[in-house]
């Protein structure tokens, strides 16, 4: 299978930008697995979709303000850094970008210094370790100097960020919206 099979034309008028107000408005698509058959409906009618012994799947984590952006300490290069995983303490597997830039003992400085972080490793994916250096306590430091990771394909920052989480996240640490969560209320 090549992976061009993938690639289709969305016209950027059809990619929405910012969440429905009402959660489970959403559309819904359903594909009958033995006929073939799709069907367009609303996602406050999927419990009608869900038999007995099927298995729902809900991701608890929030997601983290995850997306910082710096610059190298002593060039001033700007420099986008992506929590994705913490290693331990303040140690973090990052992406960066541009990650040609940080080398092992490079300094990326946030927010007037606020925070900074020095790449202690460079991952075989070309990923980056950080070791995070702050006063205070981290998560308060990210909320307010990071933004939620969105798709590329969004463009607007949402002003209320809890519109990216949802209604049932508990544990901090994801790096992304787990947007197929979003349609659920309180309610359903």
């Amino acid at each position: 299978m090549k992976l061009d099979m993938f690639d289709f034309h969305l016209p950027e008028e059809l990619i929405a930008q910012v969440p429905l107000e009402d959660r489970e408005a959403s559309r819904l698509m359903v594909l009958d697995k033995e006929t073939g058959k799709l069907q367009h409906d609303v996602f406050s009618h999927i419990t009608e979709y869900i038999k007995p012994g099927d298995c729902l799947v809900l991701n608890d984590t929030k997601v983290l303000p995850a997306r910082l952006y710096g610059s190298k300490e002593g060039t001033g290069a700007k420099i986008e850094v992506l929590l994705l995983k913490q290693d331990h303490d303040d140690v973090w597997e990052t992406l960066v970008k541009p990650a040609k830039r940080i080398k092992e003992g490079s300094t990326i400085v946030f927010g007037d210094g606020k925070l900074s972080a020095v790449c202690t490793g460079v991952l075989e994916h070309g990923g980056r370790i950080l070791e995070f250096k702050y006063e205070g306590i981290f998560y308060e430091i990210l909320e307010q100097l990071g933004e939620m990771p969105l798709p590329p394909y969004i463009k607007e920052q949402l002003d209320d960020q809890d519109r990216y989480q949802t209604v049932y996240a508990r544990e901090r640490g994801s790096a992304a919206a787990p947007t197929a969560g979003l349609h659920f209320t309180e309610d359903f």
